[in-house]
C-alpha cells in the first residue's frame, strides 16, 4: 500500500494538536478516547483537524463527524486517481478539510459522493468539474438572504441561497469526489455596494475559477469576470499554514484563518509598499495596517496586515482608491491612496485617544478600478447554446423536485404559513410536525418570530425546547421577539434552554433572574476568548460556549441573552449596537456599562439629521454613522431606520462619531464626504446631511438608438418609439434566475413604493415565456404597477447595447429609453444601486 501521509504532515499535525491541548481540555477525554480507536493515518488527520480548526468547532460537533470527513478523504486518496495525484498540502487543505466558510458542519460528504460520483465516472478531470457544476445548478440557485451561512445539506434540501452559500455548496460537491476546491472571496467590490464569493478548482497544477451553481461550458468565465477584473482585493482562505510550495502572496493570519492574495489572477494590480513610523521617524514593527474600501457608505477593512521589522507591509492591490489606516495601541494615522498613481505611502503614528472632531465636512473623490480584462476566454456560439439548453433543463429539474416537497393539503391547514412551507423545501415535514403537534398558540408565534430562512433547516425537537416560557405581564411584541424566540442573532439554533436550566443550580438561576447583571458578571469571569484560534464570523452557540468555557465577544453576548430567556427574562442584542440588554419595567437595560465601571446611567445624546428629501437617504448605500471604539469607527446598524420626511432623530451614547455620505456614479466612482464630531451627555445636536453636488443632468447621455422591435406575450410587435410615447421608461433585458438579474429585481421590489408613486414605466424583456415563472420576477411584476412584458425575437439587445457602450453578454441590460429613440444611460451586469439611480434619472429626463 502506498504511503498515504508524509512524515512532514505527521510532525505538523502532532505539533498543532499538542499546542491546542489546553484549549481543547473540556472535550479532550472524548478526543483521546476516539483517537485510540483510529488507525494511524486517521489519527494523524484528526490531529490535523483539531489542531487547526476554529476551537469553537470542537465544542459544537462530536468526534464522529470529523472522523467521517477523515475516513471519506482517505478513501478518496486511495481510490480516486485525480485525488491521489494531488500534492499533499492541497489534499489536506482543499479536499479533507470540513469547514469552508461559516456554515454548520454536518456529516454530508458521503451523501454528496453517492449523488455525484457515478455521474462523472469515466470523465476527465476538466469534464467532471464542468459536469458537477451542472449537478449543482440542478439542486441550488441564487436567492438573496441574511448573513447566516446555511450548510451544504440545507442548500441541497432547500434549493436556494446567497453566493456564499452557493459557493460553499459547490466546494463541498467537488471535495466530496476528491477534487480540490476552495471558496474565493472579494470582501467588498470597489465599483458597487456589495461583495461576492465564487469557486476555484485545482487542475493540472493550477487554480481555475467558475461561478458556483452557475455552470459554463469552459473554465475561467462567468458573469462576475468583469467585476472581478475591477476588484481591489480578492483572497482565498484556509485553516492551516501547511503549504509546501506556493507562488500566492500570503496576506497573513487573522484568528484561525490564513489569507492568500489572488487579485492579480483576475485583473490589473500593483505591488504597494506602506511604511509606518513614529513621530521620531523610527519604524514601528508590529503596527496594524488596514486596507479600507469605501463600500456601502462605510470604510470597510478588506485586509489588516502586520508591519514587519522595518515597519512595512507590501500588498498587491487592484488599481482603485483606498484609505489606509495604521494603528498601534493609542497611536494612529490614516491617509487616502490612489493606487493607479502611487506605489508607496508613509504613515506617521500620533498619540491620539480619539480622532480630532473638527465638525466640518471633508470631501473625497473615490475612483474605482477600470475594467481592463486580463483573461480572454472565448465561448463559442455552440457552447452558449448548449449551456442555455442545459441550464433550462437544470431549472426544470430543480423546480420539479421542490414542487414535490410542498404538500398542499397539509399547508392548507395553516394558510398563514404558506410562504414558510414553500421556503422549507425538503424540511416541510419538520415545520409541519412542529405546528401540528398540539393547539398551543405559542407554536405559531414562535415560528413566525424566526426568519423565513430558518424554515430551511429548523428542527421540530429544537423548537419544542423553547416553548416552555411564560408571558406574564410582558407586552406581546416583547414576549414573542425577546423571550419566546429561540434565535438571538445569526447563531445556529440549539436546544439551549433545557441545557442552561440544567447547567446552573437553583440558587444561581434565582439570583440570575432577579439581577441579570449577575449573568454578565458570570460570563466575564468564566468565559474566555482566544481570538487567534477562532474564526470571527463563526459564532459559538450558547451550548458550545458553556461546553468549552470559551466564546467570542459576540458569542458571549448571545449567551447572556440565552441565559436570560431560559430563566424567563426577556433579553436581546441591541439592534443598532449589538450590546446585550434585558427587559424590565417597560424598558431595556444594558449590562456592559457596569463592566466598564460606570455605576450610574450616562445620559444619552440626541442627533437629529436633516435632509431635503429623507427618502433619498438609504442606510448602507448613501450614508452610515460610526462610533469610535478606541481603534476604529465601528459602523452602527440603522439599516431598518428611515427618515420621517426630512428628519431622522437618533438617540446615541456620548462619544466621538463619524458620518459618511456617498454618491455612487454610473462608472463606479464615488463622490463622498465625511464629518467627525463629538456628542456630549445630554446634548441635542443637528446636522444637515450633505453630499457632493453632482447635477443629475450631467449624467444623462443623449445617444440615438437603433430602431428595435419587441413582441408582447400575444405576439404583437412594438417599436421603442411606441414604448416611450408617454415618457421615459426603464428598458430591462433580463436573465431571470441569474444572480445579477436577481439583484436588479430585488432592488425594484425594494423601491417599488417610490417607483409606483412616480408611475415610472418598466419594459421587461425576457428570453422565453418560461422566464416568467421565476419567483423573484413574479414578485417584481406584482410590486411594480407599470410593468409591461416583452420578448426579443429579433435579438435586438446587442445592437442597442453596442450603441450605449455596454456589453450585451452581461445581463441584465438596463437602458434608460427616452422619447425619440434616445438612450439616456445604460448599465450591464452587476451594478448594485443602479435601479435607484435610473429612477432619479427618469425624473430628471421627464423635466426636460
Amino acid at each position: 500500500m502506498v504511503e498515504m501521509i508524509s512524515e512532514n504532515l505527521k510532525r505538523y499535525a502532532t505539533e498543532r494538536f499538542k499546542e491546542r491541548r489546553e484549549l481543547l481540555a473540556p472535550v479532550m477525554p472524548v478526543i483521546e478516547e476516539g483517537l485510540a480507536r483510529c488507525s494511524e493515518d486517521e489519527a494523524v488527520l484528526m490531529k490535523f483537524l483539531y489542531g487547526t480548526m476554529p476551537v469553537r468547532d470542537a465544542g459544537e460537533y462530536g468526534f464522529e463527524i470529523f472522523l467521517s470527513y477523515v475516513k471519506h478523504a482517505l478513501m478518496l486518496r486511495e481510490n480516486v486517481a485525480w485525488c491521489r495525484e494531488l500534492p499533499e498540502d492541497v489534499f489536506v487543505n482543499y479536499v479533507l478539510y470540513d469547514r469552508i466558510n461559516s456554515e454548520d458542519i454536518t456529516d454530508c460528504r458521503p451523501f454528496f459522493y453517492e449523488q455525484i460520483m457515478e455521474r462523472v465516472a469515466g470523465m476527465s478531470l476538466r469534464e467532471a468539474i464542468l459536469e458537477i457544476n451542472y449537478w449543482c445548478a440542478e439542486h441550488a440557485t441564487y436567492e438573496a438572504t441574511d448573513g447566516r451561512t446555511a450548510s451544504p445539506m440545507t442548500m441541497y434540501r432547500s434549493g436556494k441561497g446567497r453566493c456564499g452559500e452557493e459557493s460553499t455548496f459547490a466546494v463541498t460537491a467537488y471535495r466530496s469526489v476528491g477534487i480540490a476546491a476552495r471558496q474565493v472571496y472579494t470582501p467588498r467590490w470597489a465599483h458597487c455596494d456589495d461583495n461576492h464569493a465564487w469557486v476555484e478548482v485545482f487542475v493540472d497544477g493550477e487554480w481555475h475559477f467558475l461561478g458556483a451553481c452557475e455552470p459554463e461550458e469552459v473554465l475561467d468565465t462567468g458573469w462576475f469576470s468583469g467585476p472581478a477584473n475591477r476588484a481591489i482585493l480578492i483572497h482565498t482562505r484556509n485553516f492551516s499554514d501547511y503549504v509546501k510550495e506556493s507562488d500566492e502572496e500570503y496576506l497573513g493570519k487573522e484568528g484561525a484563518l490564513h489569507y492568500f492574495n489572488h487579485t492579480a489572477f483576475y485583473g490589473r494590480t500593483k505591488l504597494v509598499k506602506i511604511g509606518v513610523k513614529d513621530e521620531n521617524g523610527n519604524p514601528v514593527p508590529g503596527a496594524h495596517v488596514a486596507v479600507e474600501i469605501l463600500n456601502m457608505a462605510e470604510f470597510f477593512p478588506a485586509a489588516v496586515l502586520i508591519a514587519d521589522e522595518n515597519g512595512e507591509v507590501q500588498v498587491t492591490l487592484g488599481l482603485g482608491d483606498i484609505r489606509v489606516r495604521a494603528f498601534d495601541g493609542t497611536r494612529r494615522a490614516e491617509a487616502m491612496m490612489r493606487i493607479e498613481d502611487e506605489d508607496s505611502l508613509e504613515l506617521v503614528l500620533h498619540e491620539e485617544a480619539v480622532p480630532a472632531a473638527d465638525d466640518t465636512w471633508q470631501t473625497l473623490e473615490i475612483r474605482a478600478p477600470k475594467e481592463v480584462p486580463v483573461r480572454n476566454v472565448v465561448v463559442t456560439k455552440e457552447q452558449k447554446e448548449r449551456n442555455a439548453a442545459r441550464m433550462a433543463e437544470a431549472e426544470k429539474l430543480r423546480k420539479a423536485r421542490f414542487a414535490a416537497c410542498f404538500d398542499e393539503k397539509k399547508a392548507a391547514e395553516y394558510p398563514e404559513a404558506e410562504e414558510i412551507f414553500r421556503r422549507a423545501g425538503e424540511n416541510f415535514g419538520e415545520v409541519y410536525a412542529f405546528l401540528s403537534k398540539d393547539e398551543n398558540p405559542n407554536r405559531k408565534k414562535l415560528l413566525f418570530s424566526l426568519a423565513l430562512k430558518d424554515a430551511k433547516d429548523l428542527k421540530a425537537s429544537v423548537l419544542e425546547d423553547h416553548l416552555d416560557c411564560e408571558q406574564g405581564d410582558l407586552p406581546e411584541e416583547i414576549f414573542v421577539k425577546d423571550l419566546l424566540c429561540p434565535r438571538i442573532f445569526l447563531e445556529e439554533l440549539t436546544s439551549y434552554r433545557s441545557m442552561i436550566r440544567g447547567y446552573f443550580d437553583e440558587e444561581t438561576k434565582r439570583s440570575f433572574a432577579e439581577e441579570p447583571e449577575r449573568i454578565w458578571e458570570y460570563i466575564q469571569k468564566n468565559i474566555t476568548f482566544h481570538a487567534e484560534e477562532e474564526y470571527d464570523t463563526t459564532m459559538a452557540t450558547p451550548v458550545g460556549v458553556l461546553t468549552m468555557g470559551q466564546g467570542s465577544p459576540l458569542a458571549q453576548k448571545i449567551l447572556f441573552a440565552a441565559v436570560c430567556r431560559s430563566l424567563n427574562v426577556a433579553a436581546r442584542l441591541n439592534p443598532v449596537t449589538l450590546e446585550p440588554e434585558y427587559y424590565r419595567d417597560g424598558a431595556f437595560y444594558g449590562v456592559e456599562a457596569e463592566e466598564a465601571g460606570e455605576t450610574e446611567c450616562t445620559e444619552s445624546a440626541v442627533l437629529t439629521l436633516n435632509a431635503e428629501d429623507g427618502s433619498a437617504w438609504k442606510y448602507y448605500q448613501t450614508w452610515t454613522i460610526g462610533k469610535w471604539n478606541g481603534t476604529v469607527f465601528e459602523t452602527l446598524n440603522y439599516e431598518e431606520t428611515a427618515f420621517d420626511g426630512k428628519t431622522l432623530a437618533l438617540t446615541l451614547e456620548p462619544g466621538c462619531y463619524r458620518l459618511n455620505t456617498s454618491m455612487r456614479m454610473p462608472n463606479g466612482d464615488q463622490h463622498a464626504v465625511y464629518r467627525v464630531f463629538e456628542l456630549k451627555a445630554g446634548e441635542a445636536k443637528e446636522i444637515y446631511l450633505e453630499t457632493v453636488k453632482k447635477e443629475l443632468d450631467e449624467l444623462l447621455e443623449h445617444i440615438e438608438l437603433p430602431e428595435i422591435t419587441l413582441e408582447d406575450l400575444d405576439g404583437n410587435a412594438h417599436t421603442l418609439n411606441d414604448l416611450t410615447k408617454d415618457g421615459p421608461i426603464l428598458l430591462a433585458f433580463l436573465g431571470t434566475g441569474e444572480e445579477p438579474t436577481e439583484h436588479v429585481l430585488n432592488e425594484l421590489i425594494e423601491i417599488s413604493e417610490k417607483w409606483n408613486a412616480k408611475d415610472a414605466g418598466v419594459a421587461a424583456v425576457v428570453r422565453t415565456k418560461a422566464d416568467l415563472e421565476n419567483t423573484t420576477f413574479q414578485k417584481a411584476r406584482a410590486a411594480i404597477h407599470n410593468m409591461s412584458l416583452y420578448l426579443d425575437p429579433s435579438d435586438d439587445a446587442p445592437a442597442i447595447a453596442e450603441k450605449m457602450g455596454i456589453d450585451a453578454e452581461k445581463l441584465p441590460l438596463l437602458i434608460l429609453a427616452l422619447p425619440g429613440n434616445i438612450g439616456g444611460r445604460a448599465y450591464a451586469g452587476y451594478n448594485v444601486g443602479s435601479v435607484g439611480l435610473m429612477l432619479r434619472l427618469m425624473e430628471e429626463a421627464a423635466k426636460a
